[in-house]
């Protein structure tokens, strides 16, 4: 905080209050830190970090308008200004964070777009902006948006999770998914999710890639409590004709989640290959009643 201080040359009551105002942000009295930030920044105005943490404060005490009144009066100061910058990228993330959580994607893209026209590059935003347009089943953006921020930043865990939600609306862009994901499981060899995501990925582009079995094999091995990579195995044991090993997957699966309808679909199918229509009978009639009420 004090670091954060020295990088302006405040008057000294503006110090005092912005001191005072970062103190009272940090334990949670809004009303308090309002107060004192509306009066650094009236003893301060040229100072876009005191607008940015009155921007913040608005934002935590639901004061929208204001608060991004107060962004856009600090956006104009902080040219130039790396700290007061990032401090208005994590404002943006916050407010579309909260947005997200409420559903209000295309809101929340808006916001994002037009914050990223400012701090164009930033992973969280960037970040936040393909969950927006995730939620706005605008895929092909969202594809986009998640690769951005891998190419960015490769460690962040996020992009990856979504695109494997989304390897059915690839498209062309399946290439440069696997890609990517092949780059995180070999840098991530212990990372069961990653293996899983490859193999996924090379079955979106080739349900017979050998290759994909020893993906999900090391996945299991890593995390055997993932209900995904045994179905996954299952289906490919299925396509292989090698049904009695895939319900055997299957079942698997089902016991780790058995609230997710296509494990039961699949299983049914296997069952009837197997013969033993009795129980693809039980599984189908399970597939139907999970499908009437499941939320991906």
């Amino acid at each position: 905080m004090l670091l954060l201080l020295l990088l302006f040359a405040d008057p000294p009551q503006a110090t005092v209050l912005l001191k005072q105002g970062l103190t009272a942000l940090q334990r949670g009295d809004l009303v308090v830190a309002r107060q004192d930030f509306e009066q650094a920044c009236a003893a301060d105005p040229r100072n876009p970090y005191i607008w940015s943490s009155l921007a913040e404060t608005y934002l935590r005490l639901d004061d929208h308008a204001r608060a991004i009144a107060v962004a856009k009066e600090a956006e104009n100061l902080s040219a130039g200004n790396a700290v007061a910058g990032h401090a208005l990228a994590i404002f943006y993330f916050h407010y579309a964070d909260d947005l997200l959580h409420r559903e209000k994607f295309t809101e929340a893209a808006d916001l994002l777009a037009g914050a990223l026209q400012h701090h164009p590059g930033d992973a969280q935003l960037t970040l936040a902006l393909g969950v927006a347009r995730y939620g706005q089943r605008r895929f092909e953006d969202s594809i986009v948006a998640f690769l951005a921020v891998i190419d960015a930043d490769p460690s962040i865990e996020q992009p990856y999770i979504f695109l494997g939600k989304m390897l059915d609306q690839a498209g062309a862009q399946l290439d440069g998914i696997t890609q990517a994901f092949r780059a995180w499981a070999e840098k991530n060899p212990e990372n069961a999710q990653a293996q899983l995501l490859l193999a996924k990925a090379l079955l979106a582009s080739d349900p017979q890639d050998a290759r994909a079995a020893t993906f999900l094999n090391r996945s299991i091995a890593l995390d055997g409590n993932q209900w995904e990579s045994h179905y996954q195995l299952g289906l490919f044991l299925a396509g292989k004709h090698d049904y009695r090993a895939a319900a055997v997957e299957l079942n698997r699966s089902i016991e780790l989640d058995p609230k997710q309808p296509l494990p039961h679909y699949h299983l049914a199918r296997a069952y009837d290959r197997l013969g033993e229509a009795d129980r693809a009978k039980a599984e189908r009639e399970i597939h139907l009643q999970l499908t009437a009420s499941h939320t991906p």
